[in-house]
């Protein structure tokens, strides 16, 4: 019979001492091989991997996204373009138009805001 199984021998080489480096070559795991990244592909990369392309990336995603998103809750308002101290009256296009804009500047701001304080939050951390 074989002998019994030492588990310190074991996590010797899974963990300690006696592991063995591993070399993950791609074609070996099945993936698909590609040729070596040229000098502008690698700065496009450093580019775009870098801290302030992402807070500016997010800064303006999120200015985009957030002035749509105002615009939508400003057409779903009942309330937009009323003037609370005449509430009869009926208001215009352009008073209604124009607070909508006003919601949906406000909100781009806002999400702006929010997207680049998260990108830049989660750049400090990551580097």
């Amino acid at each position: 019979p074989p002998p019994p199984l030492q588990y310190s021998l074991l996590l010797q080489h899974l963990v300690g001492d006696k592991r063995q480096p591993r070399v993950w070559d791609p074609a070996v795991l099945g993936g698909i091989p590609c040729p070596p990244k040229s000098e502008e592909q690698k700065m496009v990369e450093r580019v775009m991997e870098s801290c302030p392309f992402k807070a500016a990336l997010a800064c303006v995603g999120g200015f985009v996204l957030g002035g749509a998103f105002g615009i939508f809750t400003a057409g779903i308002d009942t309330n937009v373009g009323f003037d609370p101290k005449d509430p009869y009256r009926t208001p215009t296009a352009k008073e209604v138009l124009k607070d909508m804009g006003q919601r949906g500047i406000s909100y781009a701001k806002n999400f702006a805001i929010v997207g680049a304080m998260f990108s830049c939050t989660e750049c400090v951390v990551e580097s």
